[in-house]
């Protein structure tokens, strides 16, 4: 409570101290920690390296030097003396002052060299005190600068409401002074107080204290930041490119420097693009750009949809609004909810009996307009004079010049300034495929491109597309990160299906809800089942093996009978353990693109399963721990591949209502099932929760149904 002067200015000096601190915990002071640790962590790697590398190695620096001593001597790796003194060398018996100098500097180039070669990773299985030091600096970063900039505000906003009561009251004299004031003016000085009193100024700053000392003596624990690191890699990685300039520069491999000059010279609007692209990204978006026609044949993982959605954020801000990308049906969905999730780009899908609703209201509205390669052909492309920029995801689908569907998506590409054609396929291993999409994209490059010219000359044959075609591999580019990477790839369920899931939350039949999406029988008429196809197709082109689990023993009967390639028999709960790990041993032997389909809670424990890299989560599980060994099973090795975990999710259905509600589940775990003895209770509850988890998502399913058949 204020009484006279003294309390507000002890309460001004309290907050001048708060803000002083607050602006002091800037971001450079997070930048300067951050960069610190990556240089220790980029050394230690370093170090592991140079222990791996023979100490004869300095020969291949300088001719002539006494390696042979320095053997003699017992060291055996260029770490050994990695750190000696010029009189350390002396110390060595056969070394002298010609060769101690030139000794200390052909190491000196060596560790130079490897320190430059090292990008630096974090194993998220084998997590250091260096390695949580450098995940907190990032993690309170992004928690703490917020946080601050929150109270910051409230300083700002709470000296404009009291600041000028504070003034009046700081004009009361002492009791000398006061004898000669005037009344008026003890009089506002008294009202004064009484205002700051009546509007609580005590509890305002009450609150901004408490505020303060919860940033200052915030704190993470080990196993949230090890959760977070793993569920967000992408997020950390991102901060350290930021500020140390990292990065894997094979994302430009056999471009020519030029080309490299003038694409990296554009400049990329991100305004409004609600994510940070890694620099690999932001090179494709900014290529897209300027060669305006392009093939972006990325590996799968790269994020093609994301360098997509950077360029027409880009072009949206330029005044050019007309979008539209052509998908397959599986990832229609995928399209719109990555669109509205990074950018504030208007996204409509042209598809189902509304198509032409939609088309005119695209027409009106613009932004971008999301379908399918069979629904191009009822596009009235005469209604449409100019398209700004035409994306064509899975451009494969368009290989054949003579196909109904290639010829549609063709004539909206003649109407399109920015064309960009995106498949992870790798299709310079199908050059006659290759030429046919270039001809359309840039006719004149197509035109050099012969089968002579691919086999006896591959790196001019890659200059000579290098304007059209741009194809980077994950091992190229994603050198750093860790090994797990989780992907949601949502979609419709199929027309059949639709019906199937209504009445089945009509019914309250909750297992028929969780497999609905899996019932269209063939992959035209079953979303889900068309992506499962094409994340397997595509690994079998990229040399990569997938996993696939589901809960669901009819499920796995549909997925085994609708696979091509090499598959095995499925693990299920009937098959003995002996059986499991032969079909795990040939499934390991087998070549690249092999499929092993299994029931979750059959090949989810136990065995170790470290040929794929590739995992398929066919629907959400009740208890995150299930998915969570599940992934495991792959997850587990220190190979050098990272593994990428797709979980396929039906729009509109119960995958995200569960999604949901698992989601307030895990946060609760997070804050409360810290000691391993809570963790236990809470993993013995899981059991008797689910029914109530059950009826919960129920009730929701039911609930946005009626809401569905009222609005409409």
């Amino acid at each position: 409570m204020i009484n006279k002067k003294k309390d507000v200015i002890e309460l001004e000096s309290k907050l001048n101290s708060i803000e002083a601190e607050l602006k002091s915990n800037d971001a450079l002071k997070f930048n300067q920690r951050i960069t610190e640790l990556w240089q220790y962590i980029k050394e230690r790697e370093a170090d592991e390296k140079l222990k791996n590398m023979p100490i004869d190695t300095i020969s291949s620096i300088e001719k002539g030097l006494p390696v042979n001593q320095l053997i003699n001597a017992g060291y055996q790796t260029v770490y050994d003396v990695s750190r000696f003194t010029v009189n350390q060398f002396l110390s060595v018996k056969g070394i002298g002052d010609k060769s101690a100098h030139p000794l200390k500097s052909s190491v000196e180039k060596i560790k130079q060299s490897v320190h430059l070669g090292t990008a630096g990773r974090i194993n998220p299985d084998d997590l250091t005190r260096l390695d949580y030091d450098a995940l907190e600096a990032i993690y309170l970063k992004h928690h703490i600068l917020i946080e601050n900039e929150h109270i910051l505000k409230d300083i700002q906003n709470f000296r404009a409401d009291f600041q000028k009561d504070f003034d009046s009251v700081k004009e009361q004299g002492n009791f000398i002074v006061s004898l000669f004031q005037s009344k008026e003016k003890k009089d506002k000085i008294q009202q004064s107080i009484q205002s700051l009193n009546d509007r609580n100024v005590t509890g305002r700053f009450k609150d901004i204290e408490d505020a303060y000392l919860k940033v200052i003596n915030f704190k993470v624990d080990e196993q949230t930041l090890k959760a977070d690191f793993i569920a967000n890699n992408i997020k950390y990685y991102s901060e350290i490119e930021l500020l140390t300039g990292q990065t894997n520069k094979k994302d430009a491999e056999d471009i020519p420097s030029e080309l490299v000059e003038a694409v990296n010279a554009v400049e990329l609007n991100t305004e409004g693009l609600d994510l940070t692209l890694r620099h690999y990204q932001a090179f494709g978006a900014k290529y897209m750009l300027y060669s305006k026609r392009v093939l972006l044949g990325d590996e799968m993982g790269l994020g093609k949809t994301v360098q997509a959605l950077a360029v027409l954020n880009h072009l949206n801000h330029d005044g050019k609004q007309a979008f539209i990308v052509v998908c397959p049906l599986s990832v229609v969905a995928n399209w719109k909810r990555e669109t509205e999730k990074f950018t504030k780009l208007n996204a409509l899908i042209y598809h189902g009996k509304d198509r032409d609703q939609v088309f005119k209201q695209w027409q009106e509205e613009k932004g971008i307009l999301i379908t399918t390669f069979s629904h191009t052909r009822n596009i009235d492309k005469n209604a449409v004079d100019h398209i700004d920029a035409l994306i064509v995801d899975e451009a494969h689908y368009i290989k054949n010049p003579e196909a109904k569907r290639s010829i549609s998506v063709y004539e909206l590409a003649e109407k399109a300034e920015y064309v960009s054609f995106m498949s992870g396929t790798p299709m310079e291993n199908r050059l006659e495929e290759m030429k046919q999409l270039i001809s359309v994209l840039q006719e004149n490059i197509a035109d050099k491109i012969s089968n002579e010219l691919h086999l006896l000359e591959p790196k001019k044959f890659k200059r000579e597309v290098a304007a059209v075609y741009l194809r980077r591999n994950r091992a190229d580019v994603l050198g750093e990160l860790p090994e797990l990477e989780i992907i949601e790839q949502w979609s419709d369920f199929g027309q059949e299906e639709q019906v199937l899931y209504n009445q089945a939350v009509e019914n309250g039949k909750v297992m028929t809800m969780r497999r609905a999406a899996w019932q269209g029988g063939s992959p035209d008429k079953s979303p889900k089942l068309d992506a499962l196809r094409e994340i397997c197709e595509a690994a079998r082109e990229n040399g990569h093996k997938v996993l696939v689990f589901s809960f669901f023993r009819d499920v796995i009967e549909t997925i085994q009978e609708h696979l091509t390639g090499q598959t095995f028999p499925a693990i299920t709960g009937d098959v003995p353990n002996s059986d499991r790990q032969k079909i795990v041993d040939d499934f390991t032997s087998a070549e690249p693109g092999a499929v092993m389909v299994s029931q979750i809670t059959a090949g989810g424990v136990g065995l170790n399963i470290q040929a794929a890299n590739i995992i398929v989560l066919c629907e959400p599980q009740w208890k995150p721990s299930t998915e969570e060994q599940a992934i495991s099973r792959a997850y587990r090795m220190g190979q050098s591949r990272n593994v990428m975990v797709y979980r396929l999710l039906t729009q509109d259905s119960i995958d995200g209502s569960m999604l949901e509600v698992l989601a307030e589940k895990s946060q609760l775990f997070n804050d409360y099932a810290r000691e391993s003895e809570v963790a236990n209770i809470a993993q013995e509850t899981e059991e008797i929760s689910e029914a109530s988890l059950t009826q919960k998502v129920l009730e929701m399913e039911k609930e946005r149904l009626a809401a569905k058949e009222a609005v409409s």
